[in-house]
């Protein structure tokens, strides 16, 4: 079993290596994001790496689409496109970090 450490909620969870961040947080019941329910398409779920991130997946062609290289630099992933391979702390943007579509209900 591997964790995931939210750094500013300071909340630790269970994930299985393998799974996605975005998997792992939503059945860990956590407050991630998503519009396109995992396809790469909204970046709502994106996600910064602050440590382990060698202990992810590489960073993919969906991701660097979305995001772009700067921000894939400064730490950024998608949570749907990072699968998890060891212990990992990440900083998870809470709404006012999100564009407003990624918010509305």
């Amino acid at each position: 079993m591997s964790t995931i450490k939210i750094e500013n909620f300071d909340v630790t969870v269970d994930a299985l290596p393998g799974h996605s961040l975005l998997i792992s947080l939503v059945n860990a019941e956590q407050p991630i994001h998503t519009v396109c329910g995992g396809k790469a398409g909204c970046g709502c779920c994106r996600v910064r790496i602050l440590e382990g991130g060698s202990k992810l997946s590489p960073v993919n062609d969906n991701e660097r689409r979305r995001l772009g290289d700067a921000k894939i630099t400064a730490g950024w992933r998608l949570a749907c496109q990072t699968h998890i391979l060891r212990d990992v702390t990440i900083y998870l943007p809470v709404k006012e970090d999100l564009d407003s579509f990624c918010t509305k209900k």
